[in-house]
């Protein structure tokens, strides 16, 4: 007669420095960029310089994530990708301080950044951490809705007949702000929407 022993849960894997360190500071920094987005649309601080702020951390970001990939959970080229897409938008505003304010309009996806962190660095199941489920899930609506209609107005506001600037934007300039902003829009399908539709499957149980 054969005995057989109880099958034991794989360990949990254990998060590297650079992910640990990774996350711990970009809890007040991804909140902070949330914070002065909102800001500069109430007009409580300048715009301009809250595009300088976001392309300084995009480019540290995305060096740390380019140098370590275990900084982040998965997908560390496409977050790279996104950080190469965000840097190449935010260019526009900085060239042309008359449209800084839309750094604050696109950059207030951070808001739900900045919930997806805190919210895997909690108990889960905690107050805290349902809280932060919740409101990451709402800001969705951000990703998903707010970002893709700022491609129609970034159309209208950097085409080559806009009035913002007389004579209007150069081409290049229309194009590299479209392409970048249809790319990130779709990095939030190819990347965020999959893991969303994956979680919201039920689970089976192995007989």
């Amino acid at each position: 007669m054969s005995t057989s022993t109880p099958a034991t849960a794989p360990p949990a894997k254990q998060r590297s420095l650079s992910y640990r360190l990774h996350d711990a500071l970009n809890v007040p920094l991804v909140g902070g960029l949330s914070v002065m987005c909102i800001l500069g649309l109430l007009g409580l601080m300048d715009a301009h310089l809250i595009t300088k702020i976001f392309i300084t951390y995009i480019v540290v970001d995305g060096l740390w994530i380019a140098l370590s990939p275990s900084a982040v959970p998965k997908h560390a080229w496409a977050i790279v990708l996104h950080h190469v897409l965000t840097f190449a938008i935010l260019l526009h505003p900085l060239r042309y301080p008359e449209h800084a304010i839309e750094t604050c309009r696109d950059g207030i996806v951070e808001v739900n950044t900045f919930f997806l962190i805190v919210r895997r660095n909690t108990k889960r199941g905690s107050l805290l951490n349902l809280a932060c489920d919740a409101a990451y899930h709402l800001t969705l609506s951000i990703r998903f809705f707010w970002q893709p209609y700022l491609i129609y107005h970034f159309r209208i506001i950097t085409h080559m007949d806009s009035k913002d600037r007389p004579g209007g934007y150069p081409f290049h300039e229309h194009y590299m702000v479209m392409v970048s902003q249809v790319m990130l829009c779709v990095f939030n399908i190819m990347i965020v929407l999959p893991g969303l539709l994956a979680k919201s499957k039920p689970k089976t149980k192995k007989a």
